[in-house]
């Protein structure tokens, strides 16, 4: 009933809850998109999606015209960098990670050394939604990186890259 949807609505609007996790969001996007946009090196005409997660800005370089869509993140490390060039495209959900943890047995993760290496992304290069682009990849110019492609060593100029088949492969539920 009409009645019961209005006395929920005012049950959601005059909880703590709602108010706390309003808050917890405000924070995170200061802390992820706003303050790294301070300290960000980048050129002219960026188009930065909102949902853009930023780390170690001081160590990320971004070029002239470049586009960072939705849900990107772009996480530098204390002594690594990322470096995009001018007219690039990062499509939705793509990661740019330029470390990560070591993986030796019986530790923790958490407690295991970062290894971090430089991610270089050249000019003119469009990379596709959902794409991981991690520690040590060297992307040359005017480069198309297919959607879902994960990237961690060298791809030449003027390449093309995609992951896996294109067929599709189906079988009956049993």
């Amino acid at each position: 009933s009409m009645a019961g949807k209005s006395i929920r609505l005012l049950q959601i609007i005059t909880s703590p809850h709602l108010y706390r996790e309003l808050f917890r969001w405000l924070v995170y996007y200061l802390y992820e998109h706003v303050l790294p946009l301070k300290n960000l090196q980048v050129g002219t005409d960026p188009e930065i999606h909102p949902t853009v997660s930023l780390r170690f800005e001081k160590n990320i370089h971004l070029g002239n015209k470049i586009v960072l869509d939705m849900n990107c993140c772009i996480w530098a490390s204390p002594n690594s960098k990322i470096t995009v060039g001018d007219n690039t495209g990062v499509g939705p959900g793509t990661i740019i990670i330029s470390s990560n943890h070591s993986f030796f047995s019986k530790e923790s993760y958490t407690e295991q050394p970062i290894n971090e290496k430089d991610i270089v992304i050249g000019k003119n290069v469009w990379i596709g939604a959902n794409s991981s682009i991690l520690a040590g990849a060297h992307i040359g110019d005017n480069v198309i990186i297919g959607s879902g492609v994960v990237v961690t060593g060298r791809v030449p100029e003027d390449s093309i890259v995609v992951s896996g088949s294109r067929k599709l492969s189906m079988t009956k539920r049993r």
